[in-house]
């Protein structure tokens, strides 16, 4: 074990390059901004993120359970181990441990440069008004919307006989239902806003360091940005871009700025939150029992079907690291942190950390009884002022999915389940995922 002294412990070269080797390099193979369905599959057979976990939890024991420096690609990161450092990052001021880091510009500015994410200072505070009341409000001042537009677009989404689920169009409805609720009705068929936003995500991934291609990142991004500002310049009430006609703003807010987030995060849910959570009610028919009638119940909150959404994010997360950069010199456990020390929370690790004595099984009850909202090591949605504002609204969304497909269908696992009667794999593919679907008499 480590000297407890004031002075922050730094890993050992060998240590840095198994880090690298064992958390970093798989996390940019998967893809930082968005997955990469091939890379999403290998890493899911070799569980690396079950391999990241044991070598953070022995590094833990040996530093005597304190943050520690590793080498990255772009110089040292202080990797926090602890959750009281957790805590102080996530709670403290996001103007002191910003969120605009390096890597964030590299793989976010191609499509969302004025984007609340990479906003500092005034201009951050101004956004994060704007955003708090358009997607803060949505949650409930959409709810019913949100519900309309799921059943009609996922009626009958999945056939009308036994078969196995077909995702590519289970994803092609949502994505549909996503666009009139971002952008409006008249949006709903404007591929173009998505598929332009995918291709510049996919440059993004490479975080600045493969081929650069401007003047065509240039292209889409105005491209996209003028089909977002013409359903923006005639919003319909029922959706964000109604809500965002009615926010505060001013010159700083750039309201077309903010929607490409919007559709990354909700887009995101879709094609890797609902296909494992699906997966674990089809393993778990007690607790797909209690959604389902929560979900043909007239009225109500849905609460344990939003505890289930929930748990699938404790369990893979849709972000698996928090990065942050310290923006001024400040005091840590007796030390300094200079201005410009780059921090790093790896999300995957802590939601599954064995402290929790339910860290790899599916346990809707503690999002219901409180202990997970209460615990600094479980932080799927982040917290403090760097928490996402649109988390309620991407529950109130998931739960809403959930809720039309289970009214309609019964999942069953086509090959292995994500029961109870084994600990559930640390790493999983959201694309490979099987399950067969029968139509319910209703």
């Amino acid at each position: 074990m480590g000297r407890q002294t004031s002075e922050t412990p730094r890993a050992t070269g060998l240590e840095s390059l198994a880090f690298a080797l064992l958390y970093s390099l798989p996390e940019f193979a998967r893809g930082i901004v968005v997955p990469r369905p091939s890379m999403t599959r290998l890493l899911a057979r070799l569980d690396t993120q079950a391999a990241a976990q044991r070598f953070c939890l022995r590094l833990r024991v040996r530093y005597g359970g304190r943050s520690l420096y590793v080498r990255g690609p772009r110089g040292k990161v202080l990797l926090l181990l602890s959750q009281g450092d957790v805590e102080r990052v996530l709670a403290g001021s996001d103007s002191v441990f910003s969120l605009r880091t390096e890597e964030k510009w590299h793989g976010f500015s191609p499509f969302q440069p004025d984007s609340l994410l990479l906003s500092q200072g005034e201009q951050r505070g101004d956004r994060r008004r704007f955003n708090e009341a358009v997607l803060g409000g949505a949650a409930h001042v959409l709810a019913r919307r949100i519900d309309q537009v799921m059943t009609e677009e996922l009626d009958g989404i999945l056939g009308r006989r036994q078969a196995p689920v077909d995702w590519e169009r289970l994803r092609g409805g949502y994505d549909r239902a996503t666009l009139r609720l971002v952008l409006g009705d008249a949006a709903r068929d404007d591929v173009q806003v998505l598929s332009t936003l995918n291709a510049l995500r996919h440059q993004g991934n490479w975080l600045g360091l493969g081929p650069r291609r401007r003047g065509r990142a240039r292209r889409l991004r105005l491209a996209m940005t003028a089909g977002i500002e013409r359903h923006l310049e005639a919003p319909a009430g029922d959706s964000l871009a109604g809500l965002a006609a009615a926010a505060p703003q001013s010159a700083r807010t750039c309201p077309a700025g903010q929607v490409p987030h919007w559709l990354l995060a909700l887009t995101g849910l879709g094609s890797t939150v609902i296909g494992p959570t699906l997966a674990l009610l089809a393993g778990h028919p007690e607790h797909c029992e209690r959604a389902r009638a929560e979900a043909c119940a007239t009225g109500g909150e849905r609460r344990h079907l939003r505890a289930c959404l929930h748990e699938s994010l404790r369990l893979w997360p849709l972000v698996a690291t928090l990065p942050r950069v310290v923006t001024e010199p400040t005091g840590w456990h007796g030390a300094t942190l200079p201005a410009g020390t780059d921090l790093m929370i790896p999300v995957a690790v802590h939601n599954r950390n064995p402290q929790i004595g339910y860290a790899d099984a599916f346990t809707p009850q503690a999002w219901l009884d409180g202990r997970a909202a209460a615990d600094w090591w479980i932080i799927p949605f982040s917290a403090g002022p760097g928490r996402c504002p649109g988390s309620d609204l991407g529950g109130t969304v998931g739960t809403a999915v959930l809720a039309a497909l289970l009214r309609q269908y019964d999942f069953f696992p086509d090959g292995p389940a994500l029961g109870p009667d084994r600990p559930l794999p640390k790493t999983l593919d959201p694309f490979s995922l099987r399950l067969n679907v029968v139509p319910r008499i209703l």
